[in-house]
């Protein structure tokens, strides 16, 4: 596939509103399922008070769970041993932590199908991670991050919705991995205004969650930043810049597949069911 593909969508010919009754059912709706995750704050999460950070994993095999904790790679932090709540959702919290610092989920499974393979403790890779190195993925480590709480935005504005919503974009389609230099979010970023220049109101990106192979469409991590693009708050300077320039940012989901290798879902909390791949995939 092309790293690059121009797509112009048409307007039409009457003014449109910028939500039409379904999109805006289907927004409403999206808003309703993002404030429910974000009261339970699934994954790693900045302690609301004081220092460190929170953890909720969901889990429903599983008999115990802890989150082992390091500071580099040499440095073992103590781990916090989570407690079962409602729903099958296990809690704790540290404040021990802080930004930069390494941690994955160990857990014992009350239905072990994992057991020849991995053995009685099986370690995973938070599915809420929002930054997972790609050197540490055989080992499941992610990276506690902010979260976007201190990235300092520089533009309020919204060009989806200044160009008509659905309707009346001029979309330029990006591969960061081979549009820029060094194949970065800092490298595209310098080259927005290029983009800018060409008359188009909207990128769209391909892929940028953690994937395998070069494209994107492989997931393995749905709520994570690709570690060879760059870090999370590099990817909101991208989306900062485009703003400035009345940019719109799309970016490529995909939900329909995922990775057949270093894909934690798979088998999570050691169910796998009939078909196998548990939890997630039954």
């Amino acid at each position: 596939r092309a790293s690059m593909v121009l797509r112009r969508t048409t307007a039409p010919k009457a003014p449109r509103a910028p939500y039409p009754p379904l999109l805006r059912a289907l927004v409403l709706m999206a808003c309703a399922v993002a404030c429910a995750e974000g009261h339970l704050q699934m994954g790693a999460y900045p302690a609301k008070k004081g220092g460190g950070y929170t953890f909720h994993v969901w889990a429903p095999h599983a008999s115990s769970v802890t989150i082992e904790l390091r500071r580099g790679k040499e440095t073992a932090l103590d781990p916090v041993t989570l407690k079962q709540g409602e729903n099958n959702v296990w809690f704790g919290s540290s404040d021990a932590c802080v930004k930069g610092d390494d941690y994955r989920i160990a857990m014992e499974s009350s239905h072990n199908d994992c057991f020849d393979q991995e053995g009685s403790t099986l370690y995973r890779r938070d599915p809420y991670a929002r930054w997972a190195h790609v050197d540490d993925f055989m080992e499941a480590w992610a990276r506690l991050t902010d979260c976007g709480t201190k990235f300092p935005w520089s533009s309020s504005s919204h060009p989806w919705l200044m160009n008509g919503g659905c309707f009346g974009h001029s979309i330029y389609e990006m591969h960061i991995g081979t549009f820029s230099k060094n194949h970065s979010f800092a490298s595209a970023t310098e080259q927005l205004d290029h983009v800018a220049s060409l008359g188009f109101t909207c990128i769209e990106l391909m892929p940028v969650t953690e994937f395998g192979g070069s494209w994107g469409y492989n997931p393995r991590n749905c709520f994570g930043i690709h570690s060879p693009y760059g870090s999370d708050d590099e990817f909101r300077a991208f989306v900062d810049r485009a703003h400035q320039l009345k940019l719109a940012v799309k970016v490529d989901i995909v939900l329909n597949h995922g990775s057949s290798r270093l894909n934690e879902l798979w088998n999570f909390d050691g169910y796998a069911g009939p078909q196998g791949g548990g939890v997630y995939f039954d």
